[in-house]
């Protein structure tokens, strides 16, 4: 078996008219693995419709639901008060008054520190999730049944896990956009000479430019302010391979394809490539290898289970990234200020000029 971002493999097969050929030594294979692993949720006396039924409030399954999220949000409170100083810390505004105070143009004036605060909110957002996702780890552990924490995992992690696991790469976008935007405008003021242009003005309405096209906008744009470097080095250290390497590429996976579950359960799939044919040659010494075709290629499936991402695991990723996105924060704080000192000391200049 290979192992490839917790994808085990379990076996190999060409097609051939329909069959599939098993490739390597596949006698011990067993087709009746039971790897769909999941929970069985509590009935909360649903109709055939899949409507409430009138008297849902007083049914046995909603009961024993209500008893369960209600001791579990006790227990969530007691954990948030217990770990108050694990609480990973906010970014504070500072950098949006800044830019609201800058003798900017009209561009400028009109939505500078407006995205800066959103963007802010954001981050801030992700940072309170995380400190709730914490929390909820510890009450689920604390509870011994699986189907308990398979409820509580539904109801309560898995909101705040997604949200958590999708920002590294939201944020650094946004960043990234945010920092053009800036950029780009307080170059207008003050480079004499400077044409409003770029890059994404010649491509189709409705296309934006991609990650890497972006960045080298960016870093032009940049190459005039002596904070920048500082900046785009900070930058730089969100969502890269190693965090998607740690974070099992869950971001991806879970809008592209299929990520891996939280916690427990296992996710069955038979994934279609291309790949060099393989085929039996004999030794010299004796005996067959399988050996790929140097030019025949064919379809082949390989047959594998997607294994879970433990919770503590990818809390701890989110939040490794969660501290980078502060550091960021306050390079970027830098940069700004920077770019408002500039604008600032032109002379004879009316603010608001366009």
């Amino acid at each position: 078996m290979r192992l490839l971002n917790q994808f085990v493999t379990i076996f190999s097969a060409f097609s051939m008219g329909g069959f599939l050929r098993l490739v390597g030594k596949h006698d011990r294979v067993k087709l009746s693995l039971n790897c769909n692993v999941d929970y069985v949720m509590t009935e909360r006396s649903t109709s055939s419709s899949g409507q409430p039924e009138e008297n849902f409030a007083n049914s046995e399954g909603w009961i024993s639901w209500r008893n369960l999220t209600t001791e579990a949000m006790e227990r969530f409170y007691e954990q948030l008060t217990a770990n108050v100083s694990g609480f990973p810390g906010l970014v504070g505004y500072e950098a949006a008054e800044r830019a609201r105070a800058a003798n900017g143009n009209l561009a400028w004036s009109w939505g500078a520190a407006a995205e800066i605060q959103e963007t802010i909110n954001t981050v801030n957002s992700w940072g309170m999730h995380l400190h709730d996702w914490c929390a909820w780890n510890a009450v689920v552990e604390s509870y011994e049944t699986d189907e308990d924490k398979g409820q509580l995992l539904h109801h309560f992690v898995e909101p705040l896990a997604f949200f958590c696991m999708h920002q590294p790469s939201a944020v650094s976008d946004r960043l990234m956009l945010l920092t053009e935007t800036l950029l780009h405008q307080a170059n207008r003021l003050v480079e004499p000479g400077y044409v409003d242009r770029l890059d994404q003005d010649r491509l189709r309405p409705g296309q934006g430019l991609r990650r890497s096209d972006r960045r080298k906008q960016v870093i032009r744009l940049g190459q005039r302010w002596t904070r920048f470097n500082v900046f785009l080095a900070a930058l730089d250290t969100m969502n890269d391979s190693a965090y998607r390497k740690l974070s099992r590429n869950f971001r991806d996976l879970s809008v592209h394809s299929f990520a891996p579950r939280l916690m427990d359960g296992q996710i069955m799939r038979a994934v279609r490539s291309i790949e060099p044919w393989q085929e039996t040659v004999k030794q010299p010494c004796g005996g067959y290898l399988l050996v790929d075709h140097p030019t025949k290629k064919g379809v082949s499936y390989t047959m594998g289970v997607l294994e879970p991402f433990p919770l503590s695991d990818a809390y701890s990723a989110s939040l490794s990234e969660y501290q980078k996105v502060v550091t960021a924060m306050s390079a970027f704080s830098e940069l700004l200020e920077e770019m408002c000192a500039s604008m600032d000391a032109i002379p004879d200049r009316l603010s608001g000029q366009s």
